[in-house]
């Protein structure tokens, strides 16, 4: 695929342009704002502000603020003019949205591959991109260049929302990372300890833990059933222990622990339901 039409110049559609444009791949932009793409149209992008003046490409792809927004602009648009085309919406947007655009492109006759940008904007068209795709394999098949100028592509399959799913659950986990972190951090500042330091541990301690973590919860919640085997170590009631003897140090510390007190109440509830004696990850009944 050489040409494509990109809907949206905003930090992170700019971001997917300038990768695209690197790549020698003729973009068309559409966006309400000229401003924001007269960097690209310098060189040689062609803008329009609307899809019914855009030129007929046969794959779209759209990146805009949120789901109403996108979702809008392709009902708004000629549906003669989008019958037959690919549509590939990077869209941040929850599994229900995802679902309410495939039956939008449905109706519109467009085949659809719904994508997930799994990095920030600087990342784009780096190797540090990494994009997850599910939905139509045609599409994702004809315009792997395009997809591969952008960043890493690896298609979940034919279920259109595998992405979508994929991509909060793993976003959940990302942002629990920052507020914990920012915890830690206070903890260190409040020692007068080097947080680079402690940065450059946690980045060699944290992969070795989260290993036993992926591995414990693929194993016991892969086929979830609600019930769990008692653990051998890492039981609940050990986990708990440990969390309140972490959270008396950073409180001693003058530290406030708003997500550690959560995980604290958390683990005390897997407890209370019987499960001190299982693996921790049977917390995950807490939250069913």
């Amino acid at each position: 695929m050489q040409e494509i039409t990109v809907v949206g110049c905003g930090v992170m559609g700019g971001s997917i342009i300038n990768a695209l444009l690197n790549a020698n791949i003729k973009v068309t932009i559409v966006d309400i704002n000229k401003n924001a793409a007269e960097k690209f149209i310098s060189r040689g992008a062609k803008y329009y502000a609307s899809l019914d003046e855009a030129g007929d490409n046969d794959c779209i792809l759209v990146n805009l603020p949120n789901h109403k927004i996108a979702s809008g602009v392709l009902s708004n648009a000629n549906k003669d003019r989008l019958n037959g085309k690919m549509l590939i919406n990077t869209t941040t947007s929850s599994p229900e949205e995802v679902s309410a655009m495939d039956q939008l492109a449905k109706d519109m006759g467009m085949m659809h591959l719904d994508a997930k940008i799994e990095n920030y904007p600087g990342d784009i068209g780096s190797d540090k991109a990494y994009l997850i795709y599910s939905g139509c394999r045609q599409v994702f098949d004809a315009a792997r260049n395009v997809l591969e100028a952008i960043g890493k592509a690896v298609y979940l399959g034919p279920d259109i929302i595998g992405a979508s799913v994929i991509d909060i659950a793993v976003l959940d986990v990302h942002f629990g990372a920052i507020a914990t972190l920012a915890e830690s951090v206070a903890y260190c500042i409040k020692y007068k300890y080097s947080v680079e330091s402690f940065i450059e541990q946690a980045k060699e301690i944290l992969p070795i833990m989260l290993a036993g973590n992926y591995r414990a919860f693929s194993d016991e919640c892969s086929n979830y059933t609600g019930s769990f085997e008692d653990a051998s170590e890492c039981t609940l009631r050990i986990e708990t222990t440990a969390m309140k003897t972490i959270l008396d140090s950073m409180h001693s510390a003058g530290v406030k622990t708003p997500c550690g007190d959560s995980i604290l109440d958390l683990f005390r509830k897997g407890i209370e339901s019987g499960n001190s004696s299982k693996n921790v990850v049977a917390i995950v009944n807490e939250l069913m």
